[in-house]
C-alpha cells in the first residue's frame, strides 16, 4: 500500500550544482580531482564517474542535512549518453590490440553503464533505488521525469538527479570540445523539505515524447507532440521557451514550431547535459521561470519547466556551474 502521495506541484528542488569546464578550458584538463574529491579514493574512477560524484556531493550539500531522510527513502536517477565513452574507446582498443585479459581490473566493471552511478549511491547511502537512463539527447529530462514520478507515487522522499557526459567519439574526431561535466539536482516533496528546514529553491516539471523521424509537418504528429509537451509542463502565465536544438531536420522543424530561429536556440551537442544545464540555470543565476525544449534526430522530444525562487547566497556546496581547475 502506498503511504505517501504528492501532487507534481509539491515536488521542489532543494539542491542544485554543476561541475563543468569554464570558457576555453582545455578538454579533460579542467577538472582538479584532488581538490574536488580529496586526495584518495578516486584514482581508478573514470572521468565521468568523477564528474557525477562531484556534482552529486555539491547538490546534496546545497540541500542541507539530507541525512535526515532515511537511506531507504533516498533514490538516484542518472541520465547519460557518453558518460563512459572515452573508457569504452580505450577498452575496445585494448581488446583489439592486446586481448581482453589486458583490461584493467579496477575499470573493467564499467563496461556496464549502470555502474557509473554506483560510487555516489554507495557513498551517500542512496538505498531506495538507483537507475541509469540513456535515451539519446533527452536522458537528463527523462531522469527528472522519473524522479518526479517516484516522489509523487511515494517511492522515495528524496531523489538525486544527475546528467553527466564525457567527450563523445564524434567530438573527439571533429576536434570539438563536446560535452564534459555533470549537473545535479535534489528533489523532494515540499512538505518533507520544509519539515527538515531544507531550502526550497523552486519547482519543476518534465515530460518526454517520441515522434518517428520524418513526421515533421507542423500540423502532423510533431506539432501535436510539441503542443502536448508544452501543455504538460507549462504553468500560468506562460514561461519563455528556451530551445536546445541541433541542426538536424527534426531540430529545424521544432525550432520552426516554436518560432525560434536557429541562431536563437542553444546548440545541442552529442549528449543530454546541455538541456539540463539550461534547465538548472534559473536556480543558479537570476531566478524566474523557463521551459527548456529539446529534440533529437532519432525522434526523442522533451520539455522541462522550471520555476526558480530568487537565488540565495551561494552555499558551501556551490550552486554555480564552474570549472574546478
Amino acid at each position: 500500500m502506498l503511504t505517501h502521495r504528492h501532487d507534481t506541484r509539491d515536488v521542489v528542488v532543494t539542491g542544485v550544482a554543476a561541475v563543468v569546464p569554464g570558457p576555453g578550458a582545455p578538454p579533460g584538463a579542467w577538472f582538479d580531482a584532488d581538490a574536488e574529491l580529496g586526495p584518495r579514493g578516486h584514482k581508478y574512477l573514470p572521468a565521468g564517474a568523477r564528474y557525477l560524484l562531484a556534482a552529486g556531493r555539491r547538490a546534496l550539500r546545497c540541500a542541507t542535512t539530507p541525512e535526515q531522510v532515511p537511506p531507504e527513502r533516498r533514490g538516484l536517477v542518472v541520465g547519460t549518453n557518453n558518460g563512459l565513452a572515452p573508457l569504452f574507446r580505450d577498452m575496445d582498443r585494448t581488446v583489439v590490440d592486446a586481448g581482453a585479459e589486458r583490461l584493467r581490473p579496477a575499470l573493467a566493471p564499467y563496461f556496464a553503464v549502470n555502474v557509473l552511478a554506483g560510487r555516489l549511491a554507495a557513498e551517500q547511502c542512496l538505498k531506495g533505488f538507483s537507475c541509469t537512463l540513456t535515451t539519446s539527447g533527452v536522458a537528463g529530462a527523462e531522469a527528472l521525469q522519473t524522479a518526479v514520478r517516484a516522489l509523487v507515487l511515494g517511492r522515495a522522499d528524496l531523489v538525486v538527479v544527475v546528467a553527466v557526459e564525457d567527450r563523445s567519439a564524434e567530438a573527439v574526431a571533429a576536434g570539438e570540445p563536446g560535452e564534459e561535466g555533470a549537473v545535479a539536482l535534489v528533489l523532494e516533496p515540499r512538505a518533507a523539505a520544509e519539515r527538515r528546514g531544507a531550502p526550497v529553491r523552486g519547482t519543476l516539471r518534465a515530460a518526454c515524447a517520441f515522434v518517428p523521424p520524418g513526421a515533421d509537418a507542423p500540423d502532423g504528429d510533431l506539432g501535436l507532440a510539441v503542443g502536448d509537451l508544452l501543455s504538460a509542463v507549462q504553468s500560468e502565465p506562460a514561461a519563455p521557451v528556451h530551445p536546445v536544438l541541433d541542426t538536424s531536420p527534426r531540430g529545424r522543424a521544432v525550432a520552426a514550431l516554436l518560432g525560434a530561429p536557429a541562431r536563437k536556440a542553444a546548440a545541442a551537442r552529442a549528449g543530454c547535459l546541455t538541456p539540463l544545464l539550461s534547465a538548472a540555470e534559473p536556480f543558479t543565476a537570476h531566478g524566474g521561470q523557463r521551459v527548456v525544449v529539446t529534440a533529437t534526430a532519432p525522434g526523442h522530444l522533451a520539455a522541462v519547466h522550471v520555476l526558480a525562487a530568487e537565488p540565495r547566497e551561494t552555499p558551501s556546496g556551490g550552486l554555480r556551474a564552474e570549472s574546478t581547475a
